[in-house]
């Protein structure tokens, strides 16, 4: 508000010009009339002047209050809403005020920390720490410090404490501004920094490739141990007048500038000769990677070299074993293919083998010999038949050397051989040979050969030597299988007139006597007493169950002597067979035999597995519960490998400690007078699942019933 002068007036001169234009009216009280009536027009008017500047001051006082009270608010708010803690600090070190930061922080409410001293909230170990804070503060007016707050019911974390003094207006004694920052994100950060930095040093300095960082001015940096070793202590000092140390040697600095552009090089492997410790010439291996800055700058490149001074030896002792091991791979192929022959006559399967070798050795003839005392006789032959199953004297043949050195005898040249003088080259001229006994169940047989009349493309190897070697050892096996396929033969029908002799002399007496013991009892049956007609039932009874045991025992001992060749066989059919044997003893028991889905096609023997499933649905139809009629089902189940095929029953169970036993010859559960039979149907049973490569088990209770599993290998 401006005065008459011009000039803003201050409320206390307004209010003492006031007062002074009061005691001027109470003056004039006591002045003449008229004259009073002048001043007192004057004094009026002069007071509503005063009046009216008061007004306006005030409205000016007002209104700079509400700016006041604003920014005081705004300040205020900055303070409390700060995303760093504040805490204002006493004299006494102690907390007369704190932000919502500060306060949840700490986890604990302003009523909670105004007036209680800061070192409450401070871990233990950190307290000395704060006091030499605080005195900092007081000394120079400033300090920062890192603490651990103690916050209520939350573990301690980290703050960087920076504190700076207040002016006078914060208060009476002295004040200071404590601001908290949590800084535990960043101490883990840079934990890991220190922690990166630690794992890049050991894995910079153990590592097996040398390694060196050079900057822009091709002065080495840092180098490990491994650059060392290789390239020598001097590698890592930077040269004189400029250049780097290594690459200067190997005519590579253009390397180093391609890396300073920015590009990933590979330095080719190179012959060089190192200033390491052993000073002898090595193969290496680098590259060149840039390190890049700001701005796409490249400040740094690292130098990798690996020491492939080993490997190009290997390589070159590879480069000279690589025809040797491709030939043996031929070996192993050759040898592959005559092992997985297809099964057949050995006669067939020797002279495909003989055929296979011929061809891989290169050679026109190949044959198999038998040695006996003196005599040479070829048994079989790749070439022409007619020289098949020639006799020929011992003495006059390779084979003898081969017999004398019970080893491989390979020369691919005859003629320049110590044994250019030998018969059989004469004789024949076989101009290269290659030749290996043959032992068969441990003693000599012969000799397995190749020959030609001119002379190897090549000489014979260590492989050829052991390819002959090998394939001995199988033509041997081979003739021993055939052998043993003979004296099977020979055994079989050695059994075959056992079976036929058993049958006949076995069994005519025990039906004699069954007879004669049928005559006595029709002839005195009227004349004995109880007891001696007993006797004759348990004589009739006991030979009639011994000539059972003898068929049972006959069956038992045919399997796999008479089978039939395998063949893919439905199922099915071979069910409603065994089925059809069975048709009076079901139509006898009142039973039933159910097939629930499909049944496979089996490769097997026919006649067998009619047995096989003969005898296990009889016994579900004989071991069957009085009081139910017995219902047999027959089920399959196919896996990738075989097929698993189930005939269950409800009949009187095995208990389950004699599911193992079952299955042996003439073990019963049961007596001949509640069951008949002679206990030897499960042991057949099982020798035929055998015979096909499967096997037979069992799942039972006693009384409810009873699953027998068959497992029998897919057929193709």
């Amino acid at each position: 508000m401006m005065g008459r002068s011009g000039k803003s007036k201050t409320k206390a001169q307004l209010e003492a010009e006031n007062l002074a234009l009061l005691k001027e009216v109470e003056a004039l009280r006591n002045r003449p009339l008229d004259g009073v009536q002048r001043r007192m027009t004057e004094a009026l008017h002069n007071l509503q002047v005063h009046q009216e500047e008061l007004r306006a001051q005030n409205e000016e006082l007002h209104q700079a209050q509400g700016h006041i009270e604003k920014v005081s608010a705004r300040y205020r708010d900055l303070f409390e809403y700060s995303p760093v803690g504040y805490f204002i600090i006493d004299d006494n070190v102690s907390v007369v005020d704190a932000n919502i930061t500060g306060m949840g922080m700490l986890g604990r409410t302003k009523g909670r920390i105004a007036g209680k001293p800061f070192l409450l909230f401070i871990d233990k170990k950190c307290r000395h720490d704060l006091d030499d804070h605080f005195a900092t503060v007081r000394s120079v007016g400033r300090a920062s410090t890192e603490l651990w707050l103690l916050p209520d019911q939350r573990p301690p974390f980290p703050v960087n404490l920076e504190s700076v003094r207040l002016g006078d207006g914060w208060g009476e004694g002295w004040r200071c501004l404590s601001t908290a920052m949590d800084v535990t994100e960043r101490n883990r950060a840079e934990m890991a920094l220190r922690e990166s930095e630690i794992r890049f040093r050991a894995i910079f300095e153990q590592s097996p490739l040398a390694i060196q960082i050079v900057d822009a001015e091709s002065v080495p940096r840092m180098s490990n141990r491994a650059w060392v070793r290789l390239w020598g202590q001097a590698s890592s000092i930077p040269v004189a007048g400029g250049g780097h140390p290594v690459l200067n040697q190997i005519g590579a600095e253009s390397l180093l500038v391609e890396g300073l552009a920015g590009r990933s090089l590979e330095i080719s492997a190179i012959h060089v000769v190192a200033d390491g410790e052993q000073g002898e010439d090595r193969w290496v291996h680098g590259y060149a990677y840039p390190i890049l800055g700001q701005g796409d700058s490249v400040p740094e490149v690292v130098l990798v070299h690996e020491d492939i001074t080993e490997r190009k030896r290997i390589e070159l002792a590879l480069t000279d074993r690589t025809a040797l091991l491709r030939r043996q791979y031929e070996n192993l192929r050759v040898l592959s293919e005559i092992a997985a022959l297809p099964p057949g006559p050995a006669s067939q399967k020797l002279a495909d083998a003989l055929d296979l070798g011929r061809r891989h050795l290169d050679l026109s003839m190949g044959m198999i010999s038998r040695v006996e005392g003196s005599r040479f006789t070829v048994e079989h032959h790749s070439a022409s038949e007619e020289t098949a199953m020639a006799d020929f004297d011992l003495a006059s043949t390779y084979c003898a050397l081969v017999m004398e050195q019970d080893d491989v005898v390979a020369i691919a040249h005859w003629a320049r051989s110590p044994h250019a003088d030998h018969p059989c080259y004469r004789t024949h001229g076989l101009e290269s040979y290659v030749g290996v006994p043959i032992r068969v169940r441990g003693k000599a047989y012969g000799t397995v050969n190749f020959c030609s009349t001119t002379s190897s493309p090549r000489d014979f190897d260590d492989g050829d030597k052991e390819f002959m070697r090998l394939l001995a050892r199988w033509i041997g096996a081979v003739l021993e299988e055939d052998a043993i396929r003979r004296d099977l033969a020979r055994s079989n029908a050695e059994l075959e007139q056992f079976a036929y002799i058993a049958s006949h002399d076995l069994r005519s007496p025990l039906r004699q006597v069954s007879s004669y013991v049928s005559l006595l009892e029709r002839r005195y049956g009227d004349k004995l007493d109880a007891d001696a007609r007993e006797f004759i039932a348990f004589a009739h009874d006991g030979a009639v169950r011994m000539d059972q045991l003898v068929v049972d025992l006959l069956e038992f001992s045919r399997i796999g002597r008479n089978a039939k060749p395998v063949a893919l066989v439905a199922l099915s059919e071979v069910v409603h067979e065994s089925c059809a044997n069975l048709h009076s003893n079901i139509i006898d028991a009142n039973g039933r035999v159910d097939i629930v889905g499909a049944l496979p096609m089996i490769q097997c023997d026919p006649a067998d597995l009619v047995r096989l499933f003969q005898n296990l649905i009889g016994n579900a139809i004989k071991y069957s519960l009085p009081e139910r009629p017995p219902v047999v089902t027959i089920t399959a189940a196919t896996g990738p490998m075989s097929h698993v095929v189930t005939v269950r029953d409800n009949g009187i169970g095995i208990e389950q400690i004699y599911h193992d036993t079952i299955f042996g010859v003439f073990k019963r559960l049961h007596t001949p007078d509640k069951y008949e039979g002679t206990g030897i149907g499960l042991a057949i049973c099982k020798k035929i699942v055998d015979q096909h490569n499967g096997r037979i088990w069992v799942e039972s209770s006693l009384g409810e019933g009873t699953a027998f599993h068959v497992e029998l290998p897919r057929g193709s």
